[in-house]
């Protein structure tokens, strides 16, 4: 640029030079007129600087045309590596899911190889547990009577059950004396009713204990009319049948014994005083996702223990603890466990929830549930992480009263379960717009080991039509491999039992870790509600 200025001065001072020049020639060669020899002179330069102009604009428009000629051929090369990019990507979008699908389909291959494996593996722990189980009872229990199949007139076998082994007997060094007894009658299927759990609790030892088999069942209590007056708010609530629920007609233990009686002093004393000594325990039991097992929610059960530690199952102690109306003391207690124990899996980052038993008589206690809402709007937090859970008797027994209690409850985010289901003839969409989210069922029900009421619901569809709904199947009682695979066939998600963990109590210093920084509820409407 500065060169370009210089040479441009140097023209211009020739123009001028040469102007000059031409001037004193016409002055003094041709002794021309100073003013004519001046004019010839500025003329001559004006000439030479316009054609410097011209010529100096040509250059530059030749030089400007020489540009844009290359920077067209730039463009045209441009549009050519463009085109041949477009190409290029197009060859990718057509290549690149082949490739990918080449070298996924070789993981996909070896991810089925491995389900496969583990299928496999499964099925051979569940061989092992049968023949371990087979062998068990080939050395501890003698055969079976000769009478004890006696009343069938094909053998059980026959009519597509597999047919039960005898009870074990417990090995002692005392000699047992049984006294002659007539067999319980037995249902029209061949086979007797397993009891049903209160308060949804496992009564069974794990498997891999190899406990010993309960015993045979006392005979079938007579249908009281209270309990058949019971069975038709069922038939009303769920369209069940009029025949009633037959769990609840077969109490082994000392379930039976409170059942037909008015009341066992004893017992309530026992329940006082484990509530006033703080021997109420929470137990907690995992429920898995399938095929993972991880650990998704905890089931929150109740434990009492007595002066000598004890421990009473609710199966034990809920139908006295019903008539005595504790049971609103007990939620109250295990509430506030549930909160600290939910306290402390948020403190350690982990979103597991927890299913709390809820008692009828907690809803419909006027004295007692307001205080006991009033606790749970202060601890609204956990409100997506808590589950009430009711079984299907009490979900029929409910009223205008309990349902209030309900809706107040879903008001604040809590959800509910309903378990110890025996019959499927439900509404389901009215139980999910009362918040209902969770329906539980045991494995032996849902496999078809264990007779229900009869249903035009497929087990296999069981899950699809809960979801539905907005609702989730939960199969509980799951203790062997076996029904694992048969339940992994029925697309079952959530899995709960012993095969995957007992209950295991909560520590003492997860409760007091947590204690003072958790509200309790009032007292003073337990304490009544207890008296």
């Amino acid at each position: 640029m500065g060169m370009a200025r210089a040479t441009s001065i140097f023209i211009f001072l020739c123009m001028g030079v040469i102007a000059a020049s031409v001037t004193a020639i016409m002055l003094f060669q041709f002794a021309r007129p100073p003013g004519e020899a001046i004019s010839l002179g500025l003329a001559l330069m004006c000439a030479m600087v316009v054609s410097h102009l011209v010529f100096t604009r040509q250059r530059e428009r030749s030089e400007v045309t020489r540009k844009v000629a290359e920077l067209e051929e730039r463009v045209l090369e441009v549009d050519e590596d463009i085109g041949n990019l477009e190409g290029r990507l197009t060859g990718m979008e057509g290549n690149l899911p082949r490739r990918t699908r080449e070298e996924i389909d070789p993981l996909f291959a070896e991810v089925e190889v491995l389900g496969s494996l583990i299928k496999q593996m499964a099925e051979a722990m569940a061989g092992m547990e049968e023949r371990i189980d087979e062998q068990d009872s080939r050395q501890l229990e003698p055969p079976p009577p000769p009478e004890r199949y006696a009343r069938y007139e094909e053998t059980p076998r026959a009519l597509g059950y597999a047919q039960p082994a005898a009870p074990r007997q417990p090995v002692s060094h005392q000699p047992q004396h049984r006294a002659p007894a007539e067999p319980a009658p037995a249902p029209a299927s061949g086979f007797r009713e397993p009891r049903a759990p209160m308060y949804d609790e496992r009564d069974r030892i794990p498997v891999n204990h190899a406990p010993a088999r309960e015993p045979e069942a006392p005979p079938v209590r007579p249908v009281s009319p209270q309990d058949a007056a019971f069975h038709r708010g069922g038939e009303t609530s769920f369209g069940g049948s009029g025949a009633g629920n037959e769990e609840a007609a077969v109490r082994p233990g000392r379930a039976a014994a409170s059942r037909s009686q008015s009341s066992d002093p004893e017992m309530r004393a026992l329940i006082q005083e484990a509530l006033d000594a703080s021997r109420v325990d929470l137990y907690l039991q995992p429920l898995v996702t399938l095929p993972q097992r991880q650990v998704r929610e905890y089931e929150a059960l109740t434990r009492i223990r007595d002066r000598n530690d004890g421990v009473l199952e609710p199966v034990d102690f809920i139908d006295e603890a019903t008539r005595a109306h504790l049971m609103p003391a007990i939620d109250n207690l295990m509430l506030l466990r549930s909160i600290q124990v939910l306290r402390r899996l948020s403190s350690r980052n982990r979103k597991s929830g927890l299913f709390v038993n809820l008692s009828v008589q907690t809803l419909a206690d006027e004295r007692f549930f307001p205080g006991f809402l009033d606790f749970l709007r202060a601890n609204e937090g956990f409100s997506g992480m808590m589950t009430f859970e009711f079984s299907q008797a009490d979900v029929a027994e409910m009223g205008a009263l309990e349902h209030e209690s309900l809706a107040a409850l879903f008001e604040l985010g809590y959800r509910f379960s309903i378990d110890r289901v025996d019959d499927l003839r439900m509404d389901f969409k009215a139980l999910s717009e009362r918040g209902f989210r969770f329906l539980k069922l045991r494995a032996a029900r849902l496999l078809g080991s264990e007779r229900m009421h009869a249903s035009h619901i497929h087990p296999a569809d069981l899950g699809d039509l809960l979801r539905r709904y907005a609702m989730e199947l939960i199969v509980d009682h799951v203790e062997t491999e076996a029904q694992v695979l048969e339940l992994l066939d029925l697309d079952v998600r959530i899995a709960q039992g012993y095969l995957f963990s007992p209950p295991r109590p909560v520590r003492p210093e997860v409760l007091q870790s947590v204690g003072g920084r958790t509200g309790a509820p009032a007292r003073g409407p337990t304490r009544r509600a207890a008296e």
